[in-house]
């Protein structure tokens, strides 16, 4: 049969957007966002530099697809791993594509939870993470400082309460970020930048090279908190002392994955830290 021109069309459409189709939205964030391994072993070496001993019980805040959860209790017999996310999607994901690829045994290790943070049961944990600056969806400083001083409360007495952000002169503009990765291309878009506000708006997609397109598969609207701005909420929601571990670069100034604490940095064009508040 003689295939028409409109034919041919919708053909090499089909074939240019087959990779797209076929990729997962949760399983690019987490190859191009999460590295898991690296937090874990973050928190534990803090953790015994404070308290002399590992943790055990971690509770991940807006968990998404509890992936990190998933590793905690993977690395290590006797460790639990607690997670709240709000929306049911990732965190069904999650349980059938990170979840299930635990024993059984450390499945039952493992509870990711349909709830708000701010709803949190009273269950003390060793360690409570905030990553991914997901905690810069309160826009408000009281409804900040409510999570922090919820969190707070729900730490163990040798706890640690662990938070992530971004910074830099880059951070107060409107800009588009392409990193490449092994098959496809990972996309931040910080489209929305509020001088008055401090609001973000900003968006993730994937490319491919068939040409294909994740086009904002994940959205955020956010509020910027500065460094010191948190360190005070923190203090203020009750914790002791605020520490801050600050990423060094490699000989191309990009981020090493190290993170050393310190009390002064440059402000660069951009950086990552974390802050460790302790009760």
């Amino acid at each position: 049969m003689q295939m028409t021109k409109t034919n041919k069309k919708k053909k090499k459409k089909k074939k240019r957007d087959r990779q797209a189709f076929l990729a997962n939205k949760h399983d690019m964030y987490q190859k191009s966002v999460q590295e898991p391994e690296a937090d874990t072993r973050f928190f534990v070496e803090v953790f015994k530099k404070e308290f002399g001993c590992e943790p055990k019980i971690l509770r991940e805040d807006f968990c998404g697809t509890g992936y990190l959860s998933a590793t905690w209790v993977r690395e290590k017999k006797g460790r639990r791993a607690i997670g709240y996310d709000l929306d049911p999607e990732p965190v069904e994901w999650g349980e059938e594509n990170n979840l299930s690829k635990l024993t059984d045994e450390q499945r039952s290790r493992v509870d990711l939870r349909l709830s708000n943070v701010l709803d949190a049961s009273e269950e003390k944990a060793d360690v409570i993470c905030a990553l991914n600056f997901s905690w810069w969806t309160f826009k408000k400083r009281l409804e900040l400082l409510e999570y922090f001083r919820i969190a707070r409360s729900h730490l163990a007495e040798e706890g640690l309460f662990i938070l992530d952000m971004y910074g830099g002169s880059e951070a107060y503009e409107e800009l588009e970020e392409e990193d490449e990765k092994e098959g496809y291309s990972y996309l931040w878009d910080q489209d929305k930048v509020c001088a008055i506000t401090d609001e973000v708006i900003c968006h993730i997609s994937f490319l491919f090279p068939d040409g294909s397109k994740m086009k904002n598969v994940f959205t955020y609207d956010w509020r910027r908190y500065g460094m010191r701005e948190t360190q005070e909420i923190l203090v203020d929601a009750g914790f002791s002392r605020v520490d801050v571990y600050w990423e060094g670069v490699d000989e191309d100034g990009e981020g090493d994955g190290e993170f050393v604490l310190t009390t002064e940095a440059e402000n660069t064009e951009s950086w990552i830290a974390y802050l460790v508040a302790v009760p």
